[in-house]
C-alpha cells in the first residue's frame, strides 16, 4: 500500500519523517469560503457541503489533513451563545456578562445540542472519505476559552482573584463536555484533535496562571482522548513553552511571531507545528514570499518531529496560488539539506501502532 498522509504524521511524530515534513495549513475557514457555493449560515448547518468544501479543498491542493469543522464557534453556540456571520467571519457574543454560580452554567448534549449533530456528522462523512489514511482534524477550543466565550472573558479574569474556587469549578465543567464531545467526534471518524487555546496566551494570562488554571485541564483532555492532540495558542508563547510541553499535546502549534529555533531548543523532543505567516505571506504576499517563508521554518524548527503549518486561521481572502505554493514548498524542501537531527525519542500517545 502506498505511504499515506497518515503515515507521514506518524513518522513526523516519531522523529524519523519519510518523504516530507506533513503539511497541515489551518485551512478550514479558508476551504469553506472558496470551495462552497452558499453563504456561510447555510454552509454551517450542512455537513454535507462542508464536507464537499474541504474534500475539494484537499484534493486540489494536496496537503495532509481534512478539518471536521468550518468554524470555531459551534462550542460556545452549543452553550446557548448567539453567533453571527459576518464579512470578515463569524462572531460570537457572550451568553451572560457574569456567573456566580457554577449551576448556572448550561449542560449542553454533546449529541443534540446546537451544531454539535452537524459536525459529529462531517467527521463521520471526512473519516469515511479518509479510511484512516489522512488525518481528519476534530476541533475544539480548549476549556479556558470556551469559558471565556461563554460568560464575558472580563469576568473571568477577574476571578482569578476574586474567586479562585469557582473559577476552577466552572473550568472543569467546561472541560468535562469537552472531554464527553471529544470522545464523540473520535467515535463519528475524527483520529487526530485539534485544541486552539487562544485566550490562555501570554498576553491575556501569566505563565503562573497558565499553570493553576490551564494546564491541569489540557492534561485531561490529552490524557484522556485516545488520538494525537495538537494544541495552538496565539501570540507569543516563550513564556508558555515550557507547560505547553507538559500539556501532553502531541503537537504544539505556534503563532508567527514565534522563533522556532528558540522553541526547538527551549523544547527538546516536543514535536513543533508553525508558522508560516497567514497575513504578511499567504494573505498579502507573492508566492515566492510563501515559498520563503515555509523554507525558513523547515531550516529553523528541522524536519523531525515537525508540522509545517500556518501561523493561525489562513485568512479566508488568500490567494490559491500562495495556498498552493505553501504545499509546494513542503514537497521541495521537506526533507532538504537543511534539516536538524532527530531529537531524542519520546513516548508517543494514540492509537497508531494499532494501525
Amino acid at each position: 500500500m502506498d505511504y499515506s498522509a497518515m503515515d507521514r504524521f506518524r513518522d513526523a511524530l516519531a522523529g524519523k519523517p519519510g518523504d516530507r515534513v506533513p503539511l497541515f495549513p489551518m485551512i478550514a475557514g479558508w476551504a469553506a469560503a472558496n470551495f462552497a457555493e452558499v453563504p456561510a449560515p447555510a454552509l454551517s448547518r450542512s455537513p454535507d457541503l462542508i464536507a464537499q468544501a474541504q474534500i475539494a479543498a484537499k484534493e486540489t491542493l494536496g496537503y495532509d489533513s481534512l478539518y471536521a469543522y468550518a468554524d470555531a464557534l459551534y462550542i460556545p453556540e452549543a452553550f446557548g451563545c448567539k453567533v453571527r456571520f459576518l464579512e470578515t467571519g463569524p462572531l460570537v457574543s457572550p451568553l451572560m456578562p457574569s456567573i456566580g454560580d457554577a449551576r448556572e452554567l448550561p449542560e449542553p448534549d454533546v449529541k443534540t445540542s446546537g451544531r454539535l449533530p452537524v459536525i459529529l456528522e462531517l467527521a463521520e462523512k471526512l473519516g469515511s472519505y479518509s479510511k484512516d489514511r489522512i488525518p481528519v482534524l476534530g476541533m475544539f477550543e480548549g476549556p479556558f476559552t470556551t469559558l471565556c466565550r461563554v460568560v464575558e472573558a472580563e469576568h473571568i479574569l477577574r476571578l482569578v482573584y476574586k474567586n479562585p474556587s469557582l473559577l476552577n469549578e466552572l473550568l472543569d465543567r467546561i472541560a468535562a463536555f469537552l472531554l464527553q464531545f471529544g470522545r464523540a467526534l473520535l467515535e463519528s471518524g475524527a483520529n487526530v484533535i485539534f485544541i486552539p487555546e487562544p485566550t490562555a496566551s501570554a498576553s491575556m494570562i501569566s505563565p503562573a496562571m497558565f499553570r493553576r488554571f490551564v494546564l491541569p485541564r489540557l492534561q485531561r483532555l490529552t490524557q484522556e482522548l485516545p488520538a494525537p492532540c495538537i494544541l495552538h495558542i496565539c501570540g507569543n508563547t516563550a513564556p508558555l513553552l515550557e507547560p505547553m510541553a507538559h500539556s501532553g499535546a502531541d503537537v504544539l502549534s505556534l503563532d508567527q511571531c514565534m522563533d522556532l529555533s528558540a522553541a526547538r531548543a527551549a523544547s527538546p523532543g516536543v514535536s513543533l507545528g508553525g508558522n508560516v505567516d497567514p497575513v504578511d505571506a499567504l494573505l498579502m504576499g507573492t508566492k515566492e514570499k510563501v515559498a520563503e517563508a515555509a523554507r525558513k521554518c523547515l531550516q529553523k524548527a528541522g524536519t523531525a518531529r515537525f508540522v509545517l503549518m500556518s501561523g493561525c486561521g489562513i485568512p479566508p481572502a488568500s490567494p490559491i496560488e500562495n495556498v498552493r505554493a505553501m504545499v509546494c514548498a513542503a514537497e521541495e524542501y521537506g526533507l532538504g539539506p537543511d534539516g536538524r537531527e532527530s531529537p531524542p525519542d519520546v513516548e508517543l500517545k494514540g492509537s497508531f501502532d494499532e494501525q
